[in-house]
């Protein structure tokens, strides 16, 4: 991916306000996958395979109460943005299976997330509930659920 497309993914991103802005840029740059989705030239849709710090990791399972499994899941599954224009519309699927795809790993991969919309859809690409809600880092008046897949 080039450093323009590279940098409108991380806009995109930053812009629907779910992210640490400072740390996003490097994650960006070790993802094992990045994925956008266009409608003609705008950019509507973006989601990826990352592989996040350790301690971050760790510490989503820990706040999960499953913290002894973490280490089975080095991939996270995560920057799922669709434009509001676009939503519902089947693109969060498409933008998952297209992340997945291209990160053709071996390696087990959880995601995290706070709406039911993507607590309905995680099942279908495989994904189980792990442990219990805990708060948002970023908002803790919500609660994020822990999904994890192995690698099938």
């Amino acid at each position: 991916m080039s450093d323009e497309a590279k940098d409108a993914f991380k806009a995109f991103v930053i812009a629907a306000g779910e992210v640490n802005a400072r740390t996003l840029p490097a994650l960006v740059e070790a993802a094992v996958a990045l994925v956008m989705l266009h409608d003609g030239d705008k950019l509507i849709g973006t989601a990826a395979v990352k592989r996040p710090h350790d301690s971050h990791r760790r510490g989503d399972f820990r706040k999960a109460k499953v913290g002894a499994v973490a280490d089975s899941y080095p991939l996270e599954l995560g920057w799922i943005v669709v434009h509001s224009d676009y939503r519902r519309q089947g693109h969060a699927s498409t933008l998952i299976g297209a992340a997945l795809a291209a990160a053709g790993s071996s390696e087990g991969i959880y995601a995290t997330t706070k709406t039911a919309r993507m607590r309905a859809l995680l099942p279908e690409f495989g994904f189980e509930i792990q442990g219990e809600p805990y708060p948002s880092t970023l908002d803790n008046t919500v609660d994020l659920t822990l999904f994890a897949r192995s690698f099938t």
